[in-house]
C-alpha cells in the first residue's frame, strides 16, 4: 500500500514525527515498510498490509488511525459532510444473483455532470501514490478508495442497459476492461451484467463498455461487498489485481 506521508498528515491537527521516525514505529508495531522514497516535499511509504489488516488498512484514513495509536496522536475531527437528499431521479434497477458472494450492491444515480479535468489538488495526491489522473469523475471515485479505503465505480448511465445484475458469467462470454485487456469469460466469473451482458469484474475492474468519458452526462455510482476468498480467485484465473 503506498502511502503519502503528506497525504497521511491531513488526518491529525498535530505535526507528525519525521518519516523516518514514523517508519520504525510502523514496522514495530503494525506492519513491515517495503520502502521509503522522496518525491518532492513529499515522502511516500510502501507499507506491506497483511491480508488479517486489508479490510481497514488499505487506505490511508486506516493507517492514520493506526499511527495515532502508536504515536499517541489524536487524529483530527473531521467536518461532517452534508448528505445530499434524494431527488425524483429515478436509481438504478439492480439484482443480486449470488447474493452469497455479494452480501450487497448498492446504486445511485446522478444526472447533469460534466467530465473535466480533476482540480490540481485532487491530481497531486493521486499521483503521488503512483496513480495516473483520467477525469474528475473517475479521479474522484479512486480517491475515495485509497482515502477511506471504500472501493467505488462509475458507470455511464446511458451505457447501462435495463437492469444491473450480479451473476456469473456464462461460458463464452467477453469482457473488455478498462485497460484494453480482452476477457474470455467461463462460468467461475462473477460479474456485472445489464440487458446486454458483461458490464465489470465484480469487485476487479470495470468494462470498457460502460466507461465514464468526456460524452458522458449522468452516471451510475455503485459499492458493492464481496466474498475475499472469490475475488482472489477470479484474480489469480484473470491475471487482473
Amino acid at each position: 500500500m503506498k502511502v503519502s506521508f503528506k497525504w497521511l498528515q491531513s488526518y491529525f491537527e498535530e505535526k507528525l514525527p519525521s518519516p523516518e521516525v514514523l517508519v520504525e514505529r510502523i514496522t514495530f508495531s503494525v506492519a513491515e515498510i517495503e520502502g521509503m522514497e522522496k518525491r518532492g516535499a513529499d515522502t511516500i511509504l510502501d507499507i506491506k498490509v497483511l491480508p488479517d489488516r486489508a479490510c481497514y488498512a488499505l487506505s490511508h484514513r486506516g493507517i492514520a488511525r493506526e499511527v495515532s495509536a502508536i504515536m499517541n496522536v489524536p487524529l483530527k475531527r473531521r467536518e461532517e459532510k452534508k448528505i445530499v437528499e434524494s431527488s425524483d431521479v429515478a436509481d438504478p434497477v439492480i439484482r443480486i444473483d449470488e447474493p452469497k458472494l455479494c452480501t450487497k450492491f448498492v446504486g445511485r444515480k446522478v444526472e447533469n455532470i460534466q467530465v473535466s479535468e480533476s482540480p490540481a489538488r485532487l491530481k497531486e495526491s493521486l499521483e503521488s501514490i503512483g496513480q495516473r489522473p483520467i477525469n474528475n469523475v473517475v479521479d474522484a471515485t479512486n480517491y475515495v478508495m485509497f482515502d477511506i479505503g471504500r472501493p467505488l465505480h462509475a458507470f455511464d448511465a446511458d451505457k447501462v442497459k435495463g437492469t444491473l445484475v450480479v451473476r456469473f458469467a456464462q461460458k463464452g462470454e467477453v469482457l473488455t476492461t478498462l485497460d484494453n485487456k480482452r476477457i474470455e469469460l467461463n462460468n467461475s466469473e462473477l460479474i456485472i451484467a445489464d440487458d446486454d451482458g458483461p458490464l465489470a469484474l465484480g469487485g476487479i475492474k470495470g468494462g470498457k463498455r460502460a466507461e465514464v468519458d468526456a460524452d458522458t452526462k449522468s452516471l451510475i455510482l455503485e459499492a458493492a461487498n464481496w466474498n475475499p476468498p472469490h475475488i482472489r480467485r477470479t484474480a489469480t484465473s484473470t491475471g487482473i489485481k
